[in-house]
């Protein structure tokens, strides 16, 4: 029996309390790190494309940072633009609010003396004092609201500046996290495949579910161009967002923008609307667009698809469509892994572990790419009698 050491025994108490604690008040910023992660994965292609041009980490990784940034903003002051613009129209409506606010509180309580006992005077002046206590009693409340508003807001640009700093990085150290990430593993060559097909699964999910949706919007914005519709920017921008959610889809906009040029009995536009909506922003993106983005890489089932990113917000909130899709990614990353690693077991030992062990080798001999498929041509068919790792 070994002799008990009672100074390591206290180092590693010490240091087990140290990152419990760490992870304790780094807890609420947890959702922030994935995100940040996350983002890093999906905008990766655009900065190892720079790379391919500038050499410099840092500049290829402030490139696609900056273009989000300009689009995000621009999008913004148009939307903002918009909406003063139809805020405008409206004020500049005759005998509406102008004929509101002229109007006495005594007259409209007057119109209704037939109907009552009270005075109208005597109304009136219970209404002022009713109102009166009434902003008194809610100042304090409102007060709060505002301080807690903005508290959340001051918040939320910090979080927001701490996600654009961790991308940021993430994509500069890709190389090193792609090299380090199979090392984390207990078998390394198990972390490989794992990795490997987590990629493969993380990439039909997100990239090319990403994409898919950003040329839906595209197609949708020149769509409403043509038709005439006003602000297709605009509609462009709020087609790609319904887009990204599953359960409501690109749909919601060209079906209600149709509705409301019927209401105008604008029916030529309406139809095209309607049937062009279904034809190049609903039918084109599932059988056109999103088979030729994916490849044919890691098939996942529409289904599968469907609950990993809709199920998980009825029970998270928002943050289920991320958290979503990454759990049931894990599970089918693993579940394909177990199997791949089983059906290599069956070949002979040879040809098995040359096969597993070329796996490590070709992944990290060019980790820049950070996307394990680059190591490999074609992906593991889960469904083959045999496991290659490449050919």
């Amino acid at each position: 029996m070994k002799n008990y050491n009672s100074v390591k025994a206290t180092y590693a108490v010490i240091i087990i309390l140290v990152s419990l604690f760490a992870l304790y008040i780094t807890s609420a910023f947890f959702y922030v790190i994935i995100l940040s992660a996350l983002f890093a994965y999906i905008i990766h292609p655009v900065y190892f494309f720079c790379l391919r041009f500038v050499k410099s980490k840092q500049i290829c990784a402030l490139i696609p940072l900056g273009a989000i940034f300009l689009l995000t903003v621009s999008s913004g002051v148009m939307i903002v633009k918009a909406l003063m613009n139809e805020i405008s129209r409206i004020l500049e409506i005759p005998n509406t609010l102008n004929g509101f606010a002229n109007m006495d509180l005594r007259r409209i309580v007057g119109l209704f003396e037939p109907f009552i006992q009270t005075h109208p005077g005597k109304l009136t002046a219970s209404i002022g004092t009713y109102l009166n206590s009434l902003v008194t009693d809610y100042v304090p409340e409102i007060q709060s609201n505002v301080l807690q508003i903005s508290t959340n807001l001051s918040i939320l640009i910090i979080e927001l500046i701490v996600i654009v700093v961790l991308t940021y990085y993430f994509l500069v150290e890709s190389e090193t996290i792609a090299a380090e990430l199979p090392n984390l593993f207990p078998d390394r060559k198990v972390g490989v495949v794992f990795l490997r097909e987590l990629n493969y699964i993380y990439q039909n999910l997100f990239i090319v579910y990403f994409l898919t949706c950003l040329m839906t919007g595209i197609i949708g914005g020149v769509l409403y161009w043509t038709l005439g519709v006003p602000y297709p920017l605009i509609w462009g921008i709020v087609t790609f967002i319904m887009a990204l959610l599953p359960v409501v889809g690109a749909g919601t906009v060209y079906g209600l923008l149709a509705l409301y040029y019927v209401l105008i009995e604008d029916y030529f536009t309406a139809g095209a609307l309607f049937f062009l909506g279904i034809i190049l922003l609903s039918l084109a993106p599932d059988f056109v667009i999103r088979p030729k983005l994916a490849r044919s890489r890691a098939a996942i089932h529409p289904a599968v698809t469907l609950v990993a990113f809709a199920a998980p917000v009825f029970v998270l909130g928002p943050i289920g469509i991320i958290i979503g899709p990454l759990t049931y990614g894990f599970l089918l990353a693993a579940f394909r892994t177990r199997k791949i690693i089983g059906t290599s077991s069956i070949q002979p030992e040879s040809s098995a572990t040359s096969s597993i062990e070329d796996s490590p080798e070709r992944m990290i001999e060019r980790p820049v790419e950070f996307q394990i498929e680059k190591t490999v041509e074609k992906p593991v068919e889960t469904s083959s009698p045999h496991f290659q790792s490449g050919n």
